[in-house]
């Protein structure tokens, strides 16, 4: 039996597996028990550049938007829309006066300090500002420290 050794690298390998296969079985119902809650605003600007830059190819769209919400607290939020297409939220809303509705969650990601909102859009001023609908043209928000970002839950349409 001399010179017969046994090898520990496939038992440090089924280990490893094994301990990488617990800790995705642990995290991913963290992901699917995210809160979830309603938002629900008029419209009050749009990134232009997501807007206008959209693939009718078979790849995610996005639509960011700011909406206006009933909330003192968080007076204004940012919601993306994403999926396949180039029609995320219905054309309707673009003009700020009806309230948009979405199920959304918190994605601290995506927040935005100090957002630039413009009334007109020049091609200098093109990317990084949000194009304000016509019904907020003429009162547009201040100044926005930080714009809280909510990601939008795709359904499909019936």
């Amino acid at each position: 039996m001399e010179g017969l050794t046994l090898s520990t690298k496939p038992a440090k390998l089924r280990w490893k597996k094994a301990l990488l296969t617990a800790v995705v079985i642990a995290t991913v119902p963290l992901f699917s028990f995210a809160k979830s809650t309603k938002v629900s605003g008029k419209m009050v600007a749009y990134d232009l550049m997501k807007h206008s830059s959209k693939s009718a190819s078979a790849v995610q769209n996005e639509e960011a938007v700011v909406l206006e919400t009933a909330n003192p607290k968080q007076k204004y939020v940012k919601v993306v829309f994403s999926s396949l297409g180039t029609t995320q939220i219905d054309p309707n809303y673009f003009d700020g006066t009806q309230p948009l509705e979405a199920d959304v969650f918190r994605d601290k990601t995506c927040d935005e300090k100090l957002p630039a909102f413009v009334s007109q859009v020049s091609l200098q001023q093109m990317a990084g500002t949000y194009l304000l609908t016509d019904a907020y043209k003429a009162k547009a928000p201040g100044r926005i420290k930080t714009l809280n970002c909510y990601v939008a839950i795709y359904k499909k349409k019936k």
